[in-house]
C-alpha cells in the first residue's frame, strides 16, 4: 500500500470511527442507528468511489495525467479525444527522454513498450490516465523480460522526463514563466525541450479539454499545479526567445532530432561538447526538412549549462557541410 492509498484508508478509519461513535449514542437515546449512520456511510461510499481507486492509480504509477473538460465530464468521451490525449502525452515524454539521453551521448533511444500509457479509469468529470515505468527485468505476470535491450541510461531518461513533465506546470503562471525554472532544469536545452512539450500537452479548451494536471507518488497530496490555455500561450511566449545569451560562436555536428512544430533540432557529435539543442527561424524551414543526419555548422547567441558548456543555440546562419569520407570520394 501506498501513500496515497494509505491516506484514503486514514480518511475511512476516522469515518469507521465517527459511525460507531454516532451508533453508540443513538442506541442510548432509543433512536434508530439507521438514521444517524447514514450520512457517514455516504462519505464512506463517496471516499471509496471517488478517491481510493485514483489513489491506487498514483501509488502504483510513475505518472497520473488528469484531464477535465466538457468532452471528459460524461462517463463516454469521445474516442478520438482520449486516443489524442494518449498519443500526445506518450510523444511528449519519448522527446523529452531522446533529448536526455542524445544531448549527452550519441545513443538511439529504443523506446520502452512498457512505458505506452494505458487507460486507468473515467471518472466523473476527468479522463485519467496511469502511466508505469517498468525494471529492465522479468516481468512477475507474463515471465517476459519486460524492456528487452534497454540500458539503464535510457530507462533513466525516461523517468527523468516523466519527472519533468510532473514538475513543469508549478513555474508556469498567468503573467509568464518564473524565474526559479533556471534552478530546476539548469541545463537550458533540457529546459527547452521541457517548455516546449508542455506548450504542447497544456490544453487549448477547444477540444473540451480545460486543464491537465500531473501527479506522482512521491508527491504531495495537495492539487498540483494545473496546464491550461493560458499556460500554453505563456509557454509559447517564452520558448519563442529561450536564449539567454552567454556569448556568439559557431559549432560542427550532426543532425537529430528535428521538430518542425516547435523550429527545434538537435546537433551530435560537437568536438568538447557533445550535444546542442539549436533553435531555427521559420525562413530555415526548407533548409531544415533536408538536414537529418547531415552534418551542419550552425552559429548564433548561446547559452551554456552550469558546466560552462554551450547547450542551446538561437542559430543565425547554417551551412551544410560535406563529411570528409564523402569529400574523399567526389
Amino acid at each position: 500500500m501506498g501513500p496515497w492509498t494509505e491516506s484514503v484508508e486514514a480518511k475511512a478509519r476516522i469515518i469507521h470511527g465517527q459511525i460507531a461513535a454516532a451508533r453508540a449514542l443513538a442506541l442510548r437515546n432509543s433512536i434508530d442507528p439507521t438514521e444517524v449512520e447514514r450520512p457517514y456511510l455516504d462519505l464512506l461510499c463517496r471516499l471509496y468511489r471517488d478517491e481510493f481507486q485514483f489513489a491506487q492509480l498514483v501509488d502504483s504509477s510513475d505518472l497520473v495525467a488528469r484531464f477535465t473538460g466538457p468532452a471528459v465530464a460524461t462517463g463516454d468521451p469521445p474516442v478520438s479525444v482520449v486516443a489524442s490525449m494518449f498519443s500526445n502525452l506518450r510523444r511528449q515524454i519519448q522527446g523529452i527522454a531522446r533529448s536526455i539521453v542524445g544531448l549527452d551521448s550519441d545513443d538511439h533511444v529504443r523506446w520502452p513498450s512498457g512505458l505506452d500509457p494505458h487507460l486507468a479509469g473515467v471518472a466523473q468529470g476527468s479522463l485519467i490516465v496511469g502511466i508505469r515505468i517498468r525494471s529492465d527485468g522479468i516481468d512477475a505476470v507474463s515471465g517476459q523480460r519486460s524492456l528487452p535491450g534497454v540500458s539503464g541510461h535510457v530507462l533513466q531518461a525516461v523517468r527523468d522526463a516523466v519527472k519533468s513533465v510532473a514538475t513543469i506546470a508549478r513555474y508556469v503562471h498567468d503573467e509568464g514563466v518564473d524565474d526559479a525554472i533556471e534552478n530546476a532544469f539548469p541545463d537550458p536545452a533540457i529546459r527547452d525541450t521541457v517548455m516546449v512539450a508542455a506548450s504542447k500537452l497544456a490544453p487549448t479548451g477547444r477540444r473540451g479539454i480545460d486543464s491537465l494536471a500531473f501527479y506522482r507518488p512521491d508527491s504531495t497530496r495537495e492539487e498540483p499545479w494545473p496546464l491550461t490555455a493560458v499556460s500554453r500561450r505563456v509557454l509559447r511566449e517564452a520558448v519563442a526567445r529561450p536564449v539567454k545569451v552567454s556569448g556568439c560562436d559557431s559549432f560542427v555536428g550532426i543532425v537529430r532530432e528535428i521538430d518542425l512544430d516547435a523550429r527545434r533540432f538537435e546537433i551530435r557529435h560537437v568536438e568538447g561538447i557533445g550535444g546542442i539543442r539549436c533553435v531555427y527561424r521559420s525562413d530555415m524551414e526548407t533548409t531544415v526538412r533536408q538536414i537529418l543526419d547531415r552534418q551542419v555548422r550552425v552559429q548564433g547567441n548561446y547559452e551554456t549549462s552550469g558546466n560552462r558548456k554551450p547547450r542551446l543555440i538561437d542559430v543565425s546562419s547554417m551551412d551544410v557541410l560535406i563529411y570528409e569520407q564523402q569529400r574523399q570520394l567526389l
